[in-house]
């Protein structure tokens, strides 16, 4: 009996090579997973469920376009939903974001400021406009998520101005409350909205199309635990390679501090490639912010002033030293190897009730997002990798009692799988210098 096509098949075609298989994967484009394997059968239902609540069709740039109503009456009309493109959905709206102005106000009440400063010179002012004491204004273009890993100071300097922003005591917190008081910013955060409405709805219908069973899964660990205990290597790049003789992608997941993926990924970039891998994913960078930089950096252009603050920041923050993300950018540009962001504001921790569960439902889903898009241009084609915290794989627990994300309900107890579970691949973490699976996947 022939499949039944997914959504995206129906509307763009089969799916490259690759792409819809989560069992053997043949690099020469002549095998493929056994007809009726599990996984192959697990690929294929993950979405339907999903796919009947909410069919929508695709746009040349796999984006979202209105869903199609079921028996909609004039009484619906208020409730029907403009869906989302998925590049309206993974970049920041056009800015600014914060409009910030200072000065003696009972000069010009009126004034629109139209001194406009750059960045830099809201930390100095030109003499000019100190002499005059006028009044002065910077825009911010930038999502204030990033202010503080690119521009400490300025961020610094902004974000005590909480008299601005009622509620809100300091730092981000003060500058979001700002953009959104602003009738000038105000748009910016109504998109900024609409995005974690949409990863709302999104990670529901994931959850809705998600029908692999304990059974199921427990079949898929056992298989990895298999691959892994019968390869005869001696170290984790001999189960690297292991794992991607039989899986398009795996998934290391990990600490984040003092994590030990990003000395591995340094130190066996070339080896790494050559098992296979074309395209490595980071939860440490955040597509929005930062992907446009490190594409022209593998580009072979000069690591721009915002890549390169915020690699220093990562680095630091997270004690990793010379093996941090700057070793494995500089490694990946040597080895033409394919750097992507996983992360994404729809995807930050919201601080909550059931704040853990919530970061894991919205990222879980963004992330997943992020690798099914790539992977349709044949620029993904190859093996990938996948840098995670280990709350990202595997089953994770429900929540103590019925909640909502972004308008979207979740119920008590229902869990929501890990990026492993909805992509098909194994995860595994470093143990003494092996991978093996890890324990909640």
């Amino acid at each position: 009996m022939r499949a039944q096509q997914t959504g995206d098949e129906q509307w763009n075609g089969p799916r490259l090579r690759g792409t819809a298989r989560v069992a053997r994967w043949s690099r020469s484009g002549s095998g493929g997973a056994a007809p009726g394997s599990l996984l192959r059968l697990h690929a294929l239902r993950c979405r339907s469920r999903a796919i009947e609540e909410q069919r929508h069709t695709q746009t040349a740039d796999c984006g979202h376009m209105p869903p199609v109503q079921r028996s909609a009456t004039p009484s619906d009309a208020a409730h029907v939903v403009q869906r989302m493109r998925h590049d309206e959905l993974h970049q920041h709206p056009p800015g600014p974001s914060v409009r910030v102005v200072r000065g003696d106000r009972r000069l010009l009440p009126n004034d629109p400021a139209t001194n406009a400063l750059t960045e830099d010179e809201w930390q100095n002012p030109p003499p000019e406009t100190r002499r005059g004491n006028l009044r002065q204004r910077v825009n911010i273009d930038m999502d204030p998520q990033s202010l503080p890993e690119t521009k400490p100071l300025l961020h610094a300097s902004l974000g005590w101005h909480s008299r601005l922003a009622p509620g809100a005591t300091w730092g981000n917190g003060v500058l979001e409350g700002m953009g959104r008081q602003d009738p000038r910013t105000r748009g910016y955060w109504e998109r900024q909205d609409a995005r974690d409405e949409q990863i709302g709805r999104d990670a529901r219908a994931v959850r809705d199309g998600y029908q692999e069973s304990p059974q199921d899964r427990q079949g898929r660990h056992q298989a990895v635990d298999n691959t892994l205990a019968g390869s005869g290597s001696q170290d984790a790049m001999g189960d690297l390679r292991a794992l991607l003789a039989q899986y398009e992608g795996v998934a290391v997941g990990g600490p984040h501090h003092e994590a030990p993926i990003g000395k591995f990924l340094a130190e066996n970039m070339a080896r790494i490639r050559a098992a296979g891998v074309r395209t490595i994913y980071l939860e440490s960078l955040r597509e929005d912010s930062y992907q446009s930089h490190v594409d022209q950096f593998l580009a072979g252009r000069a690591m721009s002033p915002e890549l390169n603050a915020f690699v220093d920041h990562n680095d630091r923050r997270m004690n990793l030293g010379a093996n941090g993300m700057r070793a494995m950018l500089t490694a990946a540009l040597r080895n033409g190897m394919r750097v992507k962001g996983l992360g994404g504001r729809p995807a930050r921790r919201v601080m909550e009730a059931e704040a853990l569960y919530k970061r894991v439902v919205v990222m879980n889903t963004y992330a997943t997002q992020v690798v099914t898009n790539a992977r349709r241009h044949p620029s993904a084609s190859g093996g990938y990798l996948m840098e995670m915290g280990n709350r990202h794989t595997g089953m994770r627990a429900g929540p103590a009692a019925n909640t909502t994300l972004h308008g979207a309900e979740f119920r008590q107890g229902e869990g929501f799988p890990g990026v492993d579970d909805l992509l098909g691949i194994p995860a595994v973490g470093f143990q003494d210098d092996r991978l093996r699976r890890l324990p909640n996947s």
